[in-house]
């Protein structure tokens, strides 16, 4: 199951989530950035009007998990799943 969205569809914000996955993950710096144009991309699609917010959380979860290494994906599931207020999408 996707959840977990925030309305907060600011650069600044997704900036600070991205960097907030980065750090739990030890991502590189180009993982970095694929993951904060990710994030800004899912807030200014859940800002639209007759959003389907499971639909685009399951996208951003598919694209953010492509991006990631098989041992980053294993720790994305325990941060995600430790992190239930965080704006990404949450995998369980």
């Amino acid at each position: 199951m996707i959840f977990g969205v925030s309305m907060a569809d600011t650069p600044q914000t997704a900036t600070v989530t991205a960097r907030e996955i980065a750090n739990a993950l030890q991502l590189n710096e180009a993982q970095y950035l694929k993951i904060r144009l990710l994030e800004q991309g899912r807030m200014k699609e859940v800002k639209e009007p007759q959003a389907d917010v499971a639909a685009i959380n399951k996208k951003y979860t598919a694209a953010l998990l492509e991006v990631l290494s098989a041992e980053q994906k294993v720790a994305f599931q325990a941060f995600a799943k430790a992190n239930p207020s965080m704006q990404i999408a949450q995998l369980q």
